[in-house]
């Protein structure tokens, strides 16, 4: 029962959408503006380099938190490691915070591999930053990163298939959630990193007092 129970609690952990948060405190939906996600990139373009890297952490750390719980807290088998970490991945992409429409699950995934498998959660941030590096899409080192650990994950010893499996379920997540990204790949058509200024965000006059402006 307590394994299942970390699991509801990884998932609303992963849940918490800092992206959307960090717009709120602003007066703005990221949901309506750049990618129109809200996960860390959009929230970068959109509000800036502090915000970004801010919810960048966040989004990583709430993927990090639940394994090492269930890794030092109360220590659990692998299989029960891996199920309370894809659920954190899960409620990112899925929150209900946010009708079901969260991120892309890559900074909550980086967060779980840590707690996981250090080695190949930095092996897999190194390919990611290779490939934003030497061609500035975020999205394709996203997708490199997930495909790099995947391959990781069934080459490397494991007692079991818990982990190979964990690597590719969320391989399969992440680049489900990049389908619109892969396709502006094909066209040439896809942002690069640092191609767009932050917007420039147009604040929304107050409301009129009550009683105000209905004219007649």
């Amino acid at each position: 029962m307590l394994p299942i129970i970390l699991c509801v609690i990884a998932f609303f952990c992963g849940a918490v959408p800092f992206g959307f948060l960090a717009g709120k405190r602003k007066g703005v939906d990221l949901r309506e503006h750049g990618s129109k996600n809200i996960g860390a990139t959009n929230t970068l373009r959109v509000l800036g380099k502090k915000a970004g890297i801010t919810v960048l952490i966040l989004d990583a750390v709430k993927g990090l938190l639940p394994v090492l719980a269930a890794t030092y807290l109360v220590p659990l088998p692998d299989i029960w490691r891996v199920a309370i970490g894809l659920s954190a991945v899960l409620g990112h992409i899925y929150s209900p915070f946010v009708r079901f429409k969260g991120g892309k699950g890559v900074a909550t995934t980086l967060g779980v591999l840590i707690g996981l498998h250090p080695l190949i959660a930095l092996l897999s941030f190194v390919a990611f930053f290779a490939t934003v590096y030497l061609t500035r899409y975020v999205s394709l080192g996203s997708i490199i990163g997930a495909v790099t650990e995947t391959v990781l994950f069934w080459v490397l010893p494991h007692e079991d298939l818990s982990l190979p499996l964990f690597g590719t379920l969320v391989a399969v997540f992440v680049i489900a959630r990049h389908r619109a990204n892969i396709g502006r790949l094909r066209a040439g058509t896809e942002s690069k990193w640092g191609e767009t200024k932050p917007e420039a965000l147009t604040p929304q006059p107050p409301l009129p007092p009550e009683g105000e402006g209905a004219g007649g």
